[in-house]
């Protein structure tokens, strides 16, 4: 069950975008220069979908869909978003092809959403199995062979505690392995390299902030963590 801090959170997203998803529709368009636009697209694990508002420019015509297990965050952008454009459904990331059918969205995205549940490679298997073109990745990767999986306990963002998070850091070598053996043709990534500085939060606990290094380059911590996040396309 979510706590009221990370339903407001998730409300806040309508805001503006976040860096990362503004530099994610850069890549994007890099991505996909020349390609037909999709008229289908799935946000995996939408939260409560404020992603799909901010990147809905990047297709104009195209008819997005994204799917949540928390019926609260699902209630939240069935009352923001367009019913004309967006839909938000309750779902689990592990059952997208019996809900959806195969190859039914051109495109899919995953936002943050790989690193912190437990069976990545069923949720990564189902992405593709629904994808008929290409497949968006945020998450935490790693440029060694390694994986950390890695559980957060305590308080999360405030007074509340006894929360519990996961935030793996995946072998970007391993992860492009699965894909070309779940049939993807190509696998493209490059890191997200934040280009502005971020406080670190009076709370104590989990948020990014960011700390400059002797030459320049912006760290994204947040807690005790280090947040390589990368950009991920998959090709099918």
């Amino acid at each position: 069950m979510l706590t009221a801090q990370q339903i407001e959170w998730h409300r806040d997203q309508f805001t503006a975008p976040k860096r990362s998803v503004v530099k994610l529709a850069e890549f994007v368009t890099r991505v996909m220069a020349g390609s037909e636009p999709p008229a289908e697209v799935l946000d995996a694990g939408t939260g409560a979908g404020a992603n799909m508002l901010h990147l809905a420019g990047l297709f104009p015509d195209a008819r997005w869909t994204g799917t949540d297990m928390e019926r609260d965050l699902v209630d939240i952008g069935s009352a923001h978003l367009d019913p004309e454009r967006f839909s938000v459904i309750e779902g689990d990331l592990a059952n997208l092809e019996a809900d959806h059918g195969a190859k039914a969205f051109d495109v899919c995205f995953s936002i943050q959403v790989l690193s912190v549940i437990e069976d990545y490679e069923r949720a990564l298997e189902q992405m593709i199995a629904v994808t008929r073109d290409w497949v968006f990745i945020l998450s935490l990767f790693s440029d060694t062979e390694l994986d950390a999986f890695i559980r957060v306990m305590g308080r999360m963002d405030g007074p509340s505690s006894g929360l519990e998070m996961r935030y793996n850091v995946y072998s970007l070598a391993r992860f492009r392995e699965l894909c070309m053996l779940r049939g993807a043709r190509a696998v493209l990534a490059e890191p997200f390299e934040i280009d502005i500085d971020l406080p670190r939060p009076e709370h104590g606990g989990m948020g990014t902030w960011t700390r400059r290094t002797a030459d320049g380059e912006r760290l994204q911590i947040s807690g005790p963590l280090l947040m390589p996040w990368w950009f991920v396309a998959v090709a099918m």
